[in-house]
């Protein structure tokens, strides 16, 4: 609850400095009552900025943001009580039904935000990351898992929720992020598209099955949805008036559109194209066309930068780690640009066979508006419901065309909407996650779109149904996490028990963060990691997405234990069931080298659970590991030069031998903190200490070691003390 109350101040002082910003750039909305939301957004931007900023200069603690926010609340206090009291109360009387579902469905949702996170990409790497961040209390160097650069402006407002009050704050804010862009796109429809329809276009989108998914598991897609609504609304309000303070404000909002997600780029790119062509139907001199279009471009650069100059400073690729053939960048290579592609592309193919057919190639795109809504569980393991997008869109966008009223606002929002779509469709991936930010906008302009085409009974029954039927497909998402969040929320329920009941991980990892020591280091061998729960310093070895560990070059279980050991890994956590994946040749090859390196380089297991395993790494014998591995090198059995290349980047295999001497030195013999690799342990230590750094207010996975954690769980999974080598 303490994060409950924090909330109110935090967005509070988000709002304060994003009014006192925009009104210092002459940037705010003519309607006062626009201000409120136009301000908590840009504010919420100037938090991540100001996140990643603090975490650059390692102070990204409780005490500094604190600071931060009573100066923004002193700063602007005066903007925010304007704001506040412009804002029309009749709005909500005239439309209560409406928002008394959307309450309703908010306050469902609360209790997932209050319960610790169970599975998807937020403990993949949309949490952890950010907590990784605040633990260390700045950036933390991971050339382990190229997510750690995939971390843009939302994840780095979840990582103040996390270094002011813990992960609960952080589910907090990823709410309040999609309750913005239900607001935002009510502000689109009832300013723009359809007066007196906005409440409906707020709330068609915020009972949809997919905000559901999205409002429950934290990542970056609503921000972008966010972000593309008022970017939208403020050019609307340009061309219509020709205002700068709308242009200004929709290049600020679009730039933030681009640094909250890298396929965010689209809004600004195409809002600047629908720039260019108003601009160029006017019969005004070239000079003063040029103005308006230079200044949109280097605002949405500005507010879109510090993510993608954060990551050129650290890789080289300031969209790491794509466009590795333009950009190149550390610890990754074409070879592993390559690998990725062909994963996206099997597990696209895995899922189409639900719809019975194939990734899109082609024109086949044009068949993605009718496999959205009728097959959206064709794009992801998980559940229909999760990825429901509703069929309204689908059903009244193509009614457009019969639009008269406001009908250049109505065309203009659909075609941002559905270029977002299609662009992503056919250049990416048209899951709907990321489609998402295009498919509101269509959604928006379906509104008025309807209401053309239909009588007015019928439309208020289209809607009735369209939000019933999403509440009744959101229903299926309850169970069977739902009423233990509850319990969780009320205080009934231990967090830890929660994710003892729903969390195999957590299950795993609990006993292992107890066996582990403080001084410990482990090396997760597993594709996909979900490393949320680890409460120890770690690496990741996937082979998936990071070349740290190149297994095209370590190819004998020896090479790898080299490898681990000059990281100073001292435990392996395994996934067992990655031992016998062969989707693929190389997968096949990398299950036989860590089978290899289980038996030949490990002890035998000292925890079993839940599928997963945690070995101790067997200390080295006679010369180093590395000057070992150097030898194989030279007598052809693995290839360590190239693989040693990943540590220290951009050394030519010619020069392994001063190599392998610098990482002996500056690794092995426990100069970490003169190395890259020393200074990410030292980041990483407070992670050894969850008593005093991981227990949060809320009490959620505080772990202690437990005299039953010391004897080995023989439960499901392979037992390798009997199983003989596989050749390598």
């Amino acid at each position: 609850m303490t994060s409950l109350v924090l909330l109110v101040p935090a967005l509070a002082a988000a709002a304060a400095a994003g009014l006192l910003a925009l009104r210092a750039l002459r940037a705010l909305p003519a309607a006062r009552a626009e201000h409120l939301l136009a301000g908590l957004a840009f504010g919420l931007g100037l938090a991540g900025i100001a996140a990643l900023g603090l975490a650059v200069a390692g102070r990204l603690r409780s005490t500094p943001i604190a600071l931060l926010g009573a100066a923004a609340l002193v700063a602007g206090g005066r903007d925010l009580v304007r704001a506040c009291r412009a804002l029309d109360p009749g709005v909500l009387r005239r439309a209560w039904p409406l928002v008394l579902v959307s309450a309703l469905v908010l306050a469902a949702e609360v209790p997932t935000m209050l319960a610790p996170p169970v599975g998807g990409d937020q403990t993949k790497y949309q949490l952890v990351y950010p907590r990784l961040y605040a633990l260390a209390g700045g950036l933390v160097p991971t050339p382990w898992s190229f997510w750690g650069h995939v971390q843009f402006l939302p994840n780095f407002v979840f990582a103040l929720g996390f270094a002011a009050s813990g992960e609960v704050l952080a589910r907090l804010l990823n709410g309040t992020l999609g309750v913005a862009a239900a607001l935002a796109l009510a502000t689109l429809a009832g300013r723009h598209l359809a007066p007196r329809a906005g409440a409906v276009a707020g709330a068609l989108f915020f009972t949809l099955p997919i905000s559901w998914s999205l409002m429950t598991h934290a990542g970056v897609d609503l921000a972008v949805v966010l972000y593309a609504a008022l970017a939208t609304t403020a050019f609307l309000a340009w061309v219509a008036d020709g205002s700068g303070a709308d242009l200004r404000r929709a290049a600020l909002m679009a730039g933030l559109a681009g640094g909250s997600k890298l396929m965010g780029l689209l809004v600004p790119a195409l809002l600047g194209a629908a720039l260019l062509a108003v601009l160029a139907r006017r019969a005004e001199p070239a000079r003063r066309r040029v103005r308006p279009a230079l200044a949109f471009g280097l605002l949405a650069l500005l507010a879109a930068s510090p993510w993608y100059v954060r990551n050129a400073a650290e890789t080289g690729n300031p969209i790491y780690p794509f466009g590795y053939s333009v950009f190149g960048g550390r610890h990754w290579s074409s070879a592993a640009s390559e690998y990725l592609r062909d994963y996206y592309r099997q597990y696209q193919t895995t899922w189409a066979e639900r719809r019975e057919g194939t990734p899109y190639a082609g024109l086949e795109v044009v068949s993605v508006p009718w496999d959205l809504t009728m097959h959206p569980d064709s794009f992801e393991n998980g559940a229909r419901q999760s990825m429901d997008v509703s069929p309204f869109a689908f059903a009244f966008a193509p009614a457009v065309l019969l639009v008269r009223r406001r009908r250049f606002a109505v065309l203009a929002t659909a075609a941002l909407g559905l270029g977002y779509a299609g662009i992503v469709a056919a250049a990416a991936w048209a899951h709907p996650r990321y489609v998402l930010p295009g498919l509101a906008l269509v959604l928006v302009a379906g509104v008025p779109a309807a209401r053309a085409l239909l009588p007015r009974r019928l439309f208020a029954a289209a809607v009735a149904l369209t939000i019933a039927g999403n509440l009744a497909l959101t229903t299926g998402l309850l169970q069977p996490l739902w009423p233990d969040q509850v319990r969780v929320a009320a205080g009934l329920l231990a967090p830890a028990e929660f994710l003892r009941r729903h969390s195999a991980r957590f299950a795993f990892w609990e006993r292992a963060n107890a066996e582990v020591p403080a001084a410990g280091l482990v090396l997760v061998l597993e594709k996909i990691p979900h490393p949320y729960y680890i409460e120890r310093p770690f690496v990741l070895g996937s082979y998936l997405e990071q070349g740290l560990l190149d297994y095209r070059t370590l190819v004998t279980p020896e090479a790898l234990a080299a490898a681990a050991h000059g990281l100073g890994v001292t435990h392996v956590a395994i996934q067992l069931a990655g031992l016998e994946a062969a989707g693929d040749p190389f997968e096949a090859s990398v299950a036989r080298l860590w089978r290899g390196f289980l038996i030949e380089e490990c002890d035998p297991p000292l925890v079993r659970e839940g599928g997963y395993a945690l070995y101790t790494l067997r200390a080295e014998t006679g010369p180093t590991a590395l000057a070992a591995a150097a030898t194989i090198t030279r007598t052809d059995s693995c290839v360590l030069s190239e693989a040693t290349t990943a540590v220290t980047p951009g050394l030519r295999p010619s020069a392994a031998s001063d190599r392998n001497a610098r990482l002996r030195d500056g690794v092995l013999e426990g100069a970490h903190r003169r190395s890259r690799l020393g200074r990410t342990h030292a980041r990483l230590r407070p992670l050894a200490e969850p008593a005093a750094d991981a227990c949060g207010p809320d009490g959620a996975r505080c772990t202690r070691p437990h005299a039953e954690h010391a004897s080995t769980h023989h439960g499901a999974g392979l037992d390798f003390d009997d199983v003989e080598p596989r050749p390598g």
